[in-house]
């Protein structure tokens, strides 16, 4: 199985948000992450990397439209 942390990247700092992160959907324009402890969360944030080598997938801000 494989299964990755999840961080949110803030002013290039990153902040683990979820650890072992087995399952990804989307829905509704939100991102639904869930850990092999049934535990979930919901992003509102779009994906900006998954390294599978290094068990990372990274979530960052949304850039300032104005």
């Amino acid at each position: 199985m494989c299964e990755v942390n999840a961080y949110l990247l803030k002013e290039g700092k990153e902040t683990l948000v979820m650890e072992k992160v087995y399952k990804l959907e989307t829905s509704e324009g939100q991102i639904r992450i869930e850990n092999l402890f049934g535990e979930q969360k919901f992003i509102n944030h779009p994906i900006k990397e998954i390294d599978f080598d290094r068990n990372r997938l990274i979530f960052t801000e949304p850039e300032d439209a104005s």
